[in-house]
């Protein structure tokens, strides 16, 4: 064990639990249910984070009625019957490699609206539900059915117990039932579980009081609870100094762990790169000053020597690497052996896990890791049979293809025309608030390095060179080309912009490569519909320049969310813009472009309107480069397209492609 991080990777003691070590793993929804139940896929998932080494899991939220089981796609129900079998698997997975495991019990209230399933929400007093997914007025909780409530957290604890777990976390953040009770925000009942704080309280102590008394002493109850709803009008830290030790002071919980947020600022529990890391630490370090039992922090702590700062220094008694492990299932293992230039981080793009989960509803995945929620089918074999492989381009999939073909055995050489490895993805570092993406290029270009595949830089691959080299397969990962003519030949009717000459016009790309110099006021045509528009835009703010940002949304995408991102990553970007004064222009398109102006049509009405414009920044997708794949057609055995050179998309398709053909060879 790498000695400075001894405090990380000393054990713990919650009641009469030892955990090996400080690191845990948090519920979050996965999305591998099979029709509501723990599926195998889940079983596998979880025994990948326990073998990595981490200390503590704490499975996804469980339902625990049918009034929260939202999309039986998605969450785990705890209510249905043949629930406890398949959490069995769950458990003795998990301990079967050493370390401790947790059920989280949830019900979601108003938040979690039962649209999927015909039924009504349930939340403690009938007020519109802002952010429940239906839109529904919710019913309000009887007293009756309040203790029905309660009974059924018992019974989902009893079933963990059942299961061999080794305790239950109660869920009383983020906006859910219990949360809801305790907020000013969505409680004015006037009976005996709303008004004053003891009365807002009582649901909550009702529930750890029955939960307590069902499983007995020998057997973990914890609590997750949001410190600060971080709303106006919610409550504050200073009231969750009042209320969390509440808990605390019953005796009859053995752990807290210490969140922040509700529903409607759910961008703050589940932060993208943008925010700094460990934002919410101190909410924990300062619950820990009032309480005797260990406390648990979590929210974007994505490194070992952080966490371990963490511990040391008192703040909390563990600390949740959820998208961490998400990332890098042996980044315990590999912190403890003092490998931290192995591990693989989390850079908190949320493109394959929340994304994934809350805009599509789909099994959540990892950007760098396509082997997570796919621990079976993507898991990394030895080839039958060694070949000679040749990996033309040396981008994110690339790279990742070149990384798994030579784990697999094979001889493997990597192309490169530039004299950097990294592809497109370096183009986006270049904005301050995506300079994380820089991690995902150093990792694979250690990986590269370290498997021992050999590199060639400078080297543009022709055909010649191919047939030269004698490969038993070639990838080609070309990558695409900027789009910098915008003519309706090149780019259809739809898209294309009518520019006179002498009109300073150039691309996002040389833009932010510093290829390009921009005139004082800026249009930007946005018609990518991912981010590069708006941190093109925020990267020229920057720069003091007085920019508009124009987008065709929202009847020319069907999604309500028109840029292709999460919600959280989208709202943080959204208010950089606001804060560095960008202009957003929407339901708008660039038409037309002349020295000094920008014409502009709205996609309604289709009136047009002039802007005042120095230039014109094109922000389009981009062309595919697929010149060496045409000539190469019949010319080699095997010949394989990825990434961007197959079709352009992003960073998480280019890296899936690679770790997909690799394994096919």
């Amino acid at each position: 064990m790498a000695s400075e991080l001894s405090h990380l990777f000393s054990p713990l003691t919650i009641r009469n639990l030892t955990v090996r070590n400080r690191i845990f793993q948090s519920a979050h929804i996965t999305g591998y249910v099979d029709h509501g139940l723990p599926s195998d896929r889940h079983v596998r998932y979880y025994e990948a984070r326990a073998k990595g080494g981490a200390g503590l899991i704490i499975t996804e939220a469980v339902a625990i009625n049918p009034f929260t089981a939202t999309n039986l796609k998605i969450g785990s129900q705890g209510w249905m019957d043949g629930f406890t079998p398949c959490a069995r698997k769950i458990a003795a997975a998990v301990h079967a490699h050493g370390a401790k495991v947790l059920m989280q019990i949830a019900h979601g209230g108003s938040v979690m609206s039962a649209y999927y399933t015909w039924l009504h929400s349930e939340a403690p007093s009938g007020i519109p539900a802002v952010a429940g997914l239906g839109g529904e007025v919710p019913s309000a909780v009887s007293v009756e059915e309040i203790k029905t409530l309660v009974q059924q957290h018992v019974e989902v604890a009893l079933k963990a117990q059942e299961a061999g777990y080794d305790g239950v976390e109660l869920h009383f953040a983020h906006g859910y039932l219990v949360h809801q009770f305790i907020s000013p925000i969505s409680n004015v009942r006037r009976d005996a579980y709303g008004g004053s704080l003891e009365n807002r309280m009582r649901f909550s102590l009702e529930i750890i009081d029955a939960v307590r008394k069902a499983v007995g002493d020998d057997f973990i109850v914890g609590v997750r609870g949001s410190a600060d709803e971080l709303l106006p009008g919610g409550y504050t830290l200073e009231d969750g100094k009042q209320f969390m030790p509440m808990w605390a002071r019953t005796n009859q919980i053995d752990y807290l762990h210490v969140s922040v947020a509700q529903s409607r600022s759910m961008v703050y529990a589940i932060p993208p790169m943008m925010v700094p890391p460990r934002p919410f630490v101190y909410c924990a370090a300062e619950i820990k000053q009032l309480v005797d039992i260990p406390v648990f922090a979590c929210i974007r702590i994505n490194d070992p020597v952080t966490a371990n700062d963490i511990i040391k220094n008192c703040e909390a008694d563990m600390v949740a690497m959820t998208r961490a492990t998400l990332c890098d299932p042996e980044m315990p293992n590999k912190a403890r052996e003092g490998r931290l230039d192995d591990i693989r981080h989390c850079i908190a793009c949320n493109e394959g896990c929340w994304e994934r989960l809350l805009k599509h509803h789909e099994p959540i995945t990892c950007m760098q890791n396509p082997e997570a929620g796919r621990e079976v089918a993507f898991a990394v074999k030895p080839a039958a049979t060694p070949k000679k492989v040749m990996v033309v381009g040396g981008g994110p999939g690339g790279m990742k293809a070149a990384e798994v073909a030579r784990r697999r055995g094979h001889q493997v050489a990597l192309y490169e025309k530039s004299g950097e490895l990294g592809g497109a993805i370096r183009i986006t570092t270049k904005v301050p608030s995506r300079q994380e993406y820089g991690q995902a290029i150093r990792y694979l270009k250690h990986e590269v390095e370290r498997l021992g595949v050999e590199v060639h830089l400078n080297t543009e691959v022709t055909a010649q060179r191919v047939l030269q080299e004698r490969p038993d397969a070639v990838i080609v990962a070309t990558g695409a080309a900027t789009i910098d003519d915008v003519r309706p030949e090149v780019v259809g009717t739809g898209s294309a912009i009518e520019i006179e000459p002498h009109t300073h016009v150039v691309t996002a790309e040389d833009v932010l490569e510093g290829k390009a110099e921009c005139g004082r006021k800026v249009v930007i045509a946005d018609q990518q519909n991912y981010m590069k528009g708006m941190v093109t835009a925020e990267f020229l703010a920057d720069q003091g320049k007085d920019v508009t940002l124009v987008m065709p949304l929202p009847i020319r995408y069907t999604s309500a969310n028109p840029y292709e991102v999460d919600h959280f990553t989208l709202a943080v970007q959204t208010a950089n813009l606001k804060a560095k004064g960008v202009k957003r222009i929407s339901e708008c398109e660039v038409k037309q472009a002349r020295p000094g102006k920008v014409v502009i049509r709205d996609v309604f009405t289709e009136q047009d309107q002039e802007l005042d414009a120095d230039t014109l920044v094109l922000s389009y997708w981009r062309k595919a480069e697929t010149r060496l794949y045409d000539e190469l057609q019949g010319q080699v055995k095997e010949i394989y397209k990825i990434g961007d050179a197959l079709s352009p998309r992003r960073c998480i398709n280019a890296i899936y492609d690679g770790h997909k053909i690799a394994m096919e060879i």
